[in-house]
């Protein structure tokens, strides 16, 4: 009879640890999730640094490096990037030239969050302060919508709609009008690593041109707010390759 209560009794201590166990990995899962900065519908303030490095043709290359600081107030962020850039026209007789680039604010409202469906609509404007060649010469606006699906605590899918198109420039600039279309699938693991792929399709419809980049991401968290992330976007277009560059990026993010 002592057998049998003592048998009981480890079998309930047992599935409580079990249940005790789920619920931080869960929790553990959803934090990662938060702060690894992939999902556009988890809102968050943290400030990251990351090197942007674009490898192009000709022996010609370009170093970004960009500080994102976004404030988090309730389902509201607002972020502000400001760059400095750095290129190599790949001549013989040139050397690295560094100046400042465009300057970028954003607005998103996370409107709906509702069991395993999210929604998102941000904008983000682009002011025109780098000098020619070292930024954009647009005043634009970008807005986007995300719908996220949470298919389990680890793993969810995301599509991203936006529309890039100028609020004013200069006469002797093309109409800035850009659709992009991203999808994201990520997972997170327990022992902080998280994985995203990301398919991207791109079209500039005054240039006529369509593009589709893939766009793997990898990153770690390291505990205390502190994540790295690495991402590598591959266009599958030659003329985009050669005239915008293969891309590596490498971020480090503090989440508060």
């Amino acid at each position: 009879m002592f057998l049998k209560k003592l048998f009981i009794i480890f079998l309930i201590l047992g599935c409580y640890l079990g249940n005790s166990q789920v619920s931080q990995d869960t929790t553990k899962l959803e934090s990662l999730r938060t702060q690894s900065g992939v999902d556009p519908t988890r809102v968050i303030t943290k400030l990251v640094y990351s090197i942007w490095y674009y490898d192009k043709s000709d022996n010609r290359s370009q170093i970004n490096n960009r500080i994102n600081f976004t404030v988090g107030v309730n389902r509201w962020s607002f972020g502000l990037k400001p760059e400095i850039i750095t290129t190599n026209n790949g001549q013989l007789d040139s050397n690295f030239e560094t100046r400042m680039g465009d300057l970028r604010f954003s607005i998103l409202n996370a409107f709906y969050v509702k069991n395993k469906h999210a929604l998102a609509a941000a904008a983000e404007f682009t002011l025109p302060t780098g000098a020619v060649g070292f930024g954009n010469q647009y005043f634009s606006m970008n807005p986007s919508l995300t719908y996220s699906y949470t298919v389990n605590t680890s793993l969810f899918f995301a599509i991203q709609p936006q529309y890039l198109f100028h609020l004013s420039k200069n006469l002797k600039y093309p109409t800035l009008s850009v659709f992009t279309l991203r999808t994201f699938l990520a997972k997170f693991m327990a022992s902080g690593w998280f994985f995203v792929f990301e398919p991207r399709i791109i079209n500039d419809f005054e240039n006529n041109n369509f593009d589709f980049v893939v766009a793997p991401i990898v990153g770690k968290s390291l505990g205390g707010g502190f994540n790295i992330t690495s991402v590598a976007e591959v266009p599958t277009k030659k003329e985009t390759i050669n005239n915008r560059g293969l891309l590596i990026q490498l971020g480090i993010t503090k989440n508060f």
